[in-house]
């Protein structure tokens, strides 16, 4: 069973959340392109979106930004990050050490987050990634993960089961197909090649941890039967 880190750090990202304090950001994903560049997709809640976006415009470490929906109390963006920001993100160190964001919150102050992480080597070397770039780290709360998320109960990352559900839902499965490997890659920003494997593996944890759990199961079943009979 995996561990909860949940800590929080003061990125030099995100400065522009310095401008409008009474903003509230919820990151929905971070990742990396096949080019190197950082890409930040989030929700900013507040009412001073105009001293935001301002700050966004003159904030070097953004390469480009999109408004891609807009609500009344809230809008989310996609913030792209050249490729020589992309080690503050640490989201680079974060995937190396197999360590997976659950839910990131930025304010003016600081960025929280809660983590999915495989050991505590993992999150020291995140900690130690932190200092190296002189950036402040608090851990808050460590603790035991409870498997009750679907995604977990069947042995997949979130990224596994969020690809599983997509491809799902746009008809990749049927036959014929609705939608191509290709199509899917660009909806998700990142490689058809990633995509593919991401799906492979996604398939292959699914079976094992379903259809030949079940079958292995049932061949100790009947092998108990022929042994008492």
């Amino acid at each position: 069973m995996s561990l909860i880190a949940e800590f929080s750090i003061v990125s030099p990202l995100m400065r522009e959340a310095e401008a409008a304090p009474e903003m509230v950001f919820y990151t929905e994903d971070i990742h990396l392109t096949q080019s190197g560049e950082g890409k930040h997709v989030f929700w900013a809640s507040g009412d001073d979106f105009e001293t935001f976006e301002s700050a966004l415009q003159a904030d070097p470490t953004t390469k480009e930004y999109t408004c891609l929906t807009e609500l009344d109390d809230r809008r989310l963006y996609r913030v792209t990050y050249p490729e020589d920001a992309v080690q503050e993100l640490l989201y680079p160190k974060a995937a190396e050490h197999d360590m997976v964001y659950l839910d990131v919150t930025t304010t003016s102050e600081e960025t929280r987050f809660r983590a999915r992480i495989p050991t505590l080597e993992a999150l020291k070397a995140y900690r130690q990634a932190c200092e190296e770039e002189g950036i402040p780290f608090r851990l808050h709360r460590l603790y035991q993960e409870e498997p009750d998320e679907p995604a977990e109960r069947f042995g997949l990352t979130p990224a596994q089961y969020e690809i599983l559900v997509r491809a799902h839902e746009h008809g990749y499965f049927d036959q014929p197909r609705c939608i191509t490997l290709e199509e899917l890659a660009e909806e998700a920003e990142v490689t058809s090649s990633a995509l593919g494997r991401r799906l492979r593996r996604a398939l292959d944890t699914l079976i094992e941890q379903t259809v030949r759990s079940d079958a292995e199961e049932l061949n100790d079943h009947f092998s108990s039967e022929r042994d008492t009979t």
